[in-house]
């Protein structure tokens, strides 16, 4: 099992101290599973302060390219100032899994509102995967398959008011 340790300061400015198990990467985030997690996480590399264990593991410039979500920060913050204004132009394809019905279907409406692609199956085009309680392994190894960014609501709820990912 290869292991890495680093200090990551979130979005907020808050620095903690993360062990990935089993991680991936490409040249713009790490994603992977911490012990007793059930699904991977994403980390910005941007955001990571310094590496205390296995960055000579890091692939670096040999990484594969990351997945590119189609909105800009611009456009999403001038979407927040003017709701009617569409912030994603609906080439992103998101993926609800592991939530009540009715929380999926405000989750549903909320990313249709942001000119989002709701889909229900996992497919290659598949931008983003947001994952609830009780998500299947089998939706989320298919998203990480396709490169898919692996999101919980707080993150996707993050991603829609700034148009940044945590």
């Amino acid at each position: 099992m290869t292991v890495i340790r680093f200090s990551y300061r979130d979005a907020k400015g808050d620095i903690t101290e993360r062990e990935l198990i089993q991680w991936t990467e490409n040249t713009s985030y790490i994603q992977g599973r911490a012990q007793g997690d059930t699904f991977p996480k994403t980390f910005r590399k941007d955001r990571i302060v310094e590496f205390s264990l296995g960055e000579e593991l890091l692939l670096n410039g040999a990484a594969p390219p990351a997945p590119k979500p189609r909105p800009s920060e611009i456009a999403a913050a001038a979407a927040l100032s003017n709701p009617q204004k569409t912030a994603f132009d609906g080439q992103n394809k998101i993926l609800f899994t592991g939530f009540s019905a009715a929380y999926r279907v405000e989750l549903e409406q909320l990313a249709e509102g942001f000119g989002m692609n709701v889909i229900k199956t996992p497919s290659k085009s598949l931008t983003f995967l947001c994952y609830g309680d009780n998500a299947g392994p089998t939706k989320v190894s298919k998203a990480q398959e396709a490169g898919a960014f692996i999101i919980d609501s707080d993150q996707f709820l993050h991603l829609v008011q700034t148009g940044e990912l945590p």
